[in-house]
């Protein structure tokens, strides 16, 4: 069936019928006409919709506020997953540039030799290649003044600064494509092995593209499980046939992922701000509980204990 246009007042009705409780008008208007239906409504609904009903229909007493709340909860989130991400996305563009310069050179990373030109990899390596290429056009004739001042005086852009222009998800295909010896490098600054980090690159990216884009985050589940490490174990997560239940594709295995990568204060002020943010939206939640929310995030219930490891 097509879809129609809904007025405000129409989606209001809607939201009537289907068992939403709205004593403010005039507020859920404001909350509808300043907030996407789509991505507010049928974004974060699943929470509340009651299960049992063969229509569509959400469970008695839900309030249009409980669902906004959880919409900012999400939102707050994101702000704050981005924000320690960028700080991570920095130091690895460094420790890239760094490495990849001193063994090949600062202008040497459009030379396909350079990188692991394999058999099986030689045509990754090529596009990649042409992709940096056509990324340094872009920036030269969109102004961006480092890379117009290294073209128009040198005539190549160093890596050091390259690195800043290039996405996260570029950035992480440059790391799949290195040498092992200058993953390997990087990787045990970390303490982690290549592919543990390739991985964990590949995730970063696609929650920092979420994050950037303002999709939606808390529920998300991600294709690549990272691997079981020490903090699967301290917390005790629940482990069936020797796969975790919790912190492996989920918004959980991203919070781990930051405690592996974050220096330990920056952990814990992120930490602290996302354990903030739930203790926001337990007060603001009544037809369902926090825990509800928590276990789609993928959260285990003392989830508080990993800020102490």
């Amino acid at each position: 069936m097509e879809k129609t246009f809904k007025t405000i007042d129409e989606q209001i009705e809607i939201l009537k019928s289907r068992n939403i409780i709205i004593k403010d008008y005039d507020k859920a208007y404001r909350m509808l006409s300043k907030n996407n239906y789509y991505y507010l409504i049928n974004g974060y609904k699943d929470l509340f919709i009651d299960k049992t009903s063969k229509k569509q229909k959400y469970i008695e007493n839900t309030k249009l506020e409980e669902i906004y709340a959880v919409y900012e909860f999400d939102k707050k989130i994101k702000i704050n997953f981005l924000r320690y991400l960028l700080l991570i996305e920095n130091e690895i563009d460094t420790y890239i540039a760094y490495e990849f310069s001193m063994v090949y050179g600062h202008k040497n990373y459009l030379v396909p030799k350079n990188f692991d030109y394999s058999k099986i990899k030689k045509g990754l390596v090529e596009k990649f290649i042409n992709d940096v290429n056509l990324e340094i056009q872009y920036q030269y004739k969109n102004s961006n003044e480092m890379i117009i001042h290294y073209i128009d005086k040198y005539k190549y852009v160093p890596l050091w600064v390259l690195v800043r222009v290039l996405s996260f998800g570029k950035i992480s295909r440059f790391y799949s494509l290195m040498k092992s010896k200058e993953q390997n490098t990087i990787s045990k600054k970390y303490n982690l092995r290549i592919n543990e980090f390739k991985i964990i690159l590949h995730n970063l990216t696609l929650v920092r593209n979420i994050c950037a884009h303002d999709e939606k985050l808390y529920d998300i589940k991600m294709k690549n499980r990272i691997s079981n490490n020490i903090y699967h174990k301290k917390m005790k997560i629940e482990n069936k046939k020797g796969n975790y239940q919790y912190g492996t594709r989920d918004l959980f295995s991203v919070v781990i992922i930051l405690k592996l990568l974050l220096e330990k204060e920056q952990f814990s002020n992120f930490y602290i701000e996302i354990i903030n943010s739930i203790e926001t939206l337990k007060r603001k939640l009544i037809t369902i509980n926090v825990e509800k929310v928590m276990n789609k995030m993928g959260f285990p219930k003392n989830y508080k204990k990993l800020l102490k490891l």
